[in-house]
C-alpha cells in the first residue's frame, strides 16, 4: 500500500479505486513514459512486464483507463501517456515510498550537512547542488523569510570612502548585510548617531514591523526638519527590504535540459522566463507555507507555461524562520525517490539548524512525521 504520508495535494482530487491489474497496467505505462517520453502500446507491455492476461484484455484495461482520464492518446501515436490524473493516482495509491527510501542518497545528505553545518549559507549551497545532481532536475531553494525574525541590532561600517556595509543583526543569530552607497559623505560621528538612534526606536520589533513603521516616523515633523536624516533612513529602510526578502537560488544538473521535453527552442526560453519570475515561486511557497511539503503538477503549479512540469517543496525552518526547497523537474521524473528526498532535506536542514545534529537515516517514524 502506498505511504500516504506522500499525497498531492489537490483539494479537488478525488479518489478512484481501480482494479489490481489495472493498477499494474497503470504503473508499467508510466514507468515506460518515464523511460524515454514515448507513447506506451499494448505490445510493449505485453512483451515487457509479466501480466497473466492476453494483448487483447490488455487492451481493453487500456481502454478504459483512457476512458476514466488516466492516459490518453496521442494524436500521432497509437499508444498512450500518463495524464495528470494518472501520475497523482501513481503518487497517492501505488508507490510504496517505505520501500523506496534511497538510504545511500540519505547518507550522502547527511554527510554534506556535517559538513557545512557551521555555515547555514554553505549547507544551504551543497543541499541545493545535492539535489540537482540526484534528481536530474533543476533544484530550487528560497533561503529564510528574514522579515519575521526581531532585529537585535543594526550596525553600519565604512568599508570604503564612498561605500557603507550596513549590517542587520536577528535576536536568533542570523545576520543580512547589505552595501549602499555612502552618497552624502557621512562622518563616523553622524554613522555613530543613526546606528544609536535606530538601534533605541526598533531593537526588539520584527523586521515587517520597523519597515510598516518607516512612512509614519518620516512623516514626523522634527524628521522633516533633518533633511539628511531624511535621505540616509530612506537608504536604510531600501536597504532593509532588499534584506527581508526571500533569495532565490537554483541549480540544475548538465543533463537536465537534455530531456526530451526541452528538445525545441521555444521550450528553452520558456523555462528561461519561468525561472526569471522569481516572484511567482515566492508567492506559491507562501500560499502552502502551512505545509510541510508540496506537489504540484502542470498548471495547478501557475497556468498553462507549466503544463509540462512538477513542482515538489518543503519547508524547512533556520532558527525559526521559514524557508523552501525543493525541485521543478518534468513530469517523467523519478517520484519514488524525488519526493522522499525533497521531504528528508527540509526536515534534516530544520534538525541540523535546532539542535545541531542530523537524523539518523534509519529513523522511518522520524522522517516520515
Amino acid at each position: 500500500m502506498a505511504n500516504k504520508d506522500f499525497s498531492v495535494r489537490d483539494d479537488n482530487f478525488k479518489r478512484d479505486k481501480l482494479s489490481k491489474r489495472r493498477k499494474e497496467i497503470l504503473e508499467a505505462i508510466i514507468l515506460e513514459h518515464l523511460k524515454n517520453a514515448q507513447a506506451v502500446g499494448s505490445k510493449i507491455l505485453s512483451e515487457n512486464y509479466d501480466f497473466t492476461v492476453s494483448s487483447a484484455t490488455i487492451r481493453n484495461d487500456m481502454a478504459e483507463l483512457t476512458k476514466n482520464g488516466f492516459i490518453e492518446q496521442p494524436h500521432t501515436s497509437a499508444g498512450r501517456v500518463p495524464t495528470d490524473k494518472g501520475y497523482k493516482f501513481y503518487i497517492n495509491d501505488i508507490i510504496d515510498f517505505e520501500k523506496n527510501i534511497p538510504e545511500q542518497k540519505i547518507k550522502m545528505m547527511q554527510t554534506l550537512l556535517s559538513q557545512n553545518y557551521q555555515s547555514i549559507e554553505n549547507m544551504l549551497s551543497s543541499i541545493l547542488k545535492f539535489l540537482a545532481n540526484v534528481s536530474g532536475q533543476l533544484s530550487i531553494i528560497a533561503e529564510p523569510d528574514f522579515s519575521a525574525g526581531l532585529l537585535k541590532k543594526l550596525d553600519i561600517f565604512k568599508i570604503e570612502s564612498n561605500r557603507l556595509l550596513i549590517v542587520i543583526s536577528l535576536d536568533v543569530g542570523l545576520d543580512k548585510t547589505v552595501i549602499i552607497q555612502n552618497s552624502h559623505n557621512l562622518s563616523d560621528a553622524q554613522i555613530a548617531a543613526m546606528v544609536r538612534y535606530f538601534n533605541n526606536q526598533f531593537a526588539g520589533l520584527p523586521i515587517y514591523q520597523i519597515l510598516l513603521q518607516f512612512p509614519k516616523m518620516l512623516e514626523s515633523e522634527k524628521l522633516q526638519k533633518k533633511s539628511l536624516f531624511l535621505k540616509i533612513t530612506s537608504e536604510i529602510t531600501n536597504a532593509m527590504n532588499q534584506a527581508s526578502r526571500y533569495v532565490m537560488r537554483f541549480d540544475g544538473s548538465v543533463g537536465f535540459l537534455n530531456q526530451p521535453e526541452f528538445k525545441s527552442r521555444e521550450k528553452i526560453l520558456q523555462l528561461l522566463k519561468i525561472i526569471n519570475k522569481q516572484d511567482d515561486f515566492i508567492e506559491i511557497f507562501q500560499k502552502y507555507k502551512q505545509d510541510d511539503y508540496t506537489i504540484l503538477l502542470g498548471d495547478e503549479i501557475r497556468g498553462e507555461n507549466f503544463a509540462d512540469l512538477v513542482l515538489i517543496f518543503g519547508r524547512y525552518r533556520v532558527m525559526g524562520l521559514n524557508g523552501f526547497i525543493g525541485i521543478l523537474g518534468t513530469k517523467r521524473m523519478n517520484y519514488r525517490e524525488n519526493i522522499p528526498m525533497i521531504c528528508f532535506a527540509s526536515r534534516m536542514i530544520t534538525e541540523m539548524t535546532t539542535k545541531g545534529t542530523v537524523m539518523p537515516y534509519f529513523d522511518k517514524e522520524k522522517l516520515y512525521v
